[in-house]
């Protein structure tokens, strides 16, 4: 019985890849590929997210940290 393209590795992927380019087997391999490319990306976008929003709120923390280091008498 033969797997399904999202059960198949890499290695099994990029050996269906070797036949035919015409051939169903290449064509699934190749759409299960970019398939997996394309989540591959989307995890990638959501982590530079979550690092912009971790540096922005760190950039934060360290605008109040010195705004109340200094005395209060330069705050006027």
């Amino acid at each position: 019985m033969a797997k399904e393209p999202h059960q198949k590795t890499n290695a099994e992927l990029a050996q269906d890849l070797s036949t035919r380019p015409d051939s169903l087997i290449h064509l699934t391999a190749k759409a299960e590929m970019a398939r997996r490319a394309a989540v591959q990306d989307q995890w990638r976008s959501w982590i530079m997210f979550a690092s912009v929003v971790i540096a922005a709120l760190a950039a934060a923390a360290s605008a109040c940290s010195a705004y109340f280091a200094y005395p209060s008498s330069l705050h006027k």
